[in-house]
């Protein structure tokens, strides 16, 4: 969660979002006069949260798995990948990660 990111102002109906878990959320409505922004997660159901992003019924306001994470700002960032085909090329004589 960053603290320095408006969601409430960068939000917008059907837009998606990541979880600190990464789960999707598809907002669904922002209440900006409560300063809330309420959204389906998967496998969870409605929720709801704060402008910075904080869900709003976590315990105490800690920080949890489902608070927002601000989007990347290149987009979406894909995991680096690994070919097995581009290692056994590489001709470097260590064709086992153990070696």
């Amino acid at each position: 969660m960053a603290d320095d990111f408006d969601f409430l102002a960068a939000a917008s109906g059907g837009m998606a979002l990541q979880t600190r878990d990464r789960r999707t959320v598809r907002i669904d409505r922002i209440a900006a006069g409560e300063g809330l922004i309420f959204g389906e997660v998967p496998m969870h159901g409605a929720c709801s949260w704060r402008a910075d992003g904080r869900y709003t019924q976590a315990p105490f306001g800690a920080p949890g798995p489902l608070d927002l994470m601000p989007p990347a700002a290149g987009g979406t960032t894909a995991q680096p990948r690994a070919s097995l085909k581009d290692a056994l090329e590489a001709g470097d004589g260590r064709p086992f990660c153990c070696d």
